[in-house]
């Protein structure tokens, strides 16, 4: 009858480290993902790519645009070292992007490794993390679904051919859409909203006439100025602390001096006032 009343107990629930609207984001941007490399795939095997060389393209690359733009000028009769650097050239937002996860990636072999999956759509879904741990888990559960999605979805696209139209998918819409739903948290700062509308001006001018991809990157340009604001006022500060460092210094020479010629007035005025004494004791 013991075993009746035998108090059960209840394990402690384990708290996830993800939140389950981590998992949709995910969900929903690797979806788009398999149709954007469906695309990738089809306009490689209508340039003429093999299918190793999409698929190689694929997985070390990682970088849809950067892919796209290389096909691009290959299959307009571009040389192969232009497409190269037109590629890197469009992959240097990665550059922003690496700063934005550096903070919370670890400091050891892992970052190594993990850094080639450093992305658009991994930096966007890590930032839903509410702390270090959260979003490196959501950079790598983003990052290992592009990484196994992208690489097949183009060999896919590359056996259908010409059968996908990239146009009618409308993808050059839904992925602007999806990043700017995965950051809107961010732009509750003013100074990230403005930076934000000034890269987006930027890149909605110059696109129309910058070849395909360099208009996006140019937005990245505003980070010249926000640099160049910071080294002004680093620099105003470290003027402003030099100048209070030698006022300060200005007036503590000037007390000790104050007190250094303090002890000899109080021994002149006592020899002027003992002096005065004995003179009238002697009349």
């Amino acid at each position: 009858m013991g075993s009746l009343f035998r108090t059960i107990e209840r394990k402690p629930r384990v708290e996830r480290v993800l939140a389950g609207s981590t998992y949709r984001a995910v969900a929903i941007v690797t979806i788009t993902i398999i149709a954007v490399a469906l695309s990738y795939g089809a306009i490689s095997a209508v340039s003429g790519f093999a299918w190793w060389q999409t698929l190689l393209l694929a997985m070390f690359a990682l970088g849809g645009a950067a892919e796209f733009t290389f096909v691009g000028v290959i299959a307009a009769g571009g040389a192969p070292i232009l497409a190269v650097l037109a590629g890197l050239l469009v992959n240097s937002r990665n550059f922003a992007f690496g700063v934005a996860v550096g903070p919370f990636f670890p400091q050891d072999w892992r970052a190594l490794i993990a850094s080639h999956w450093i992305n658009d759509e991994s930096t966007a879904i890590s930032r839903t993390g509410h702390n270090d741990r959260a979003k490196w888990h959501a950079f790598l559960l983003m990052g290992a679904a592009i990484a196994i999605m992208w690489p097949g979805g183009a060999m896919v696209g590359q056996w259908l051919g010409n059968v996908i139209n990239a146009d009618l998918l409308g993808l050059d819409a839904a992925f602007p859409i999806i990043l700017f739903c995965l950051i809107r948290g961010d732009l509750k700062n003013t100074v990230t909203l403005s930076l934000t509308a000034i890269g987006i001006l930027i890149a909605v001018g110059l696109t129309p006439l910058l070849p395909l991809g360099l208009g996006a990157v140019t937005s990245l340009s505003v980070f010249v100025f926000v640099a160049a604001g910071w080294a002004v006022r680093s620099f105003i500060r470290r003027r402003s602390g030099d100048n209070g460092a030698e006022l300060h210094g200005v007036d503590q020479r000037s007390a000790d001096q104050g007190d250094a010629e303090l002890p000899g007035a109080e021994q002149r005025s006592d020899d002027r006032t003992q002096s005065a004494t004995r003179g009238e004791g002697h009349r």
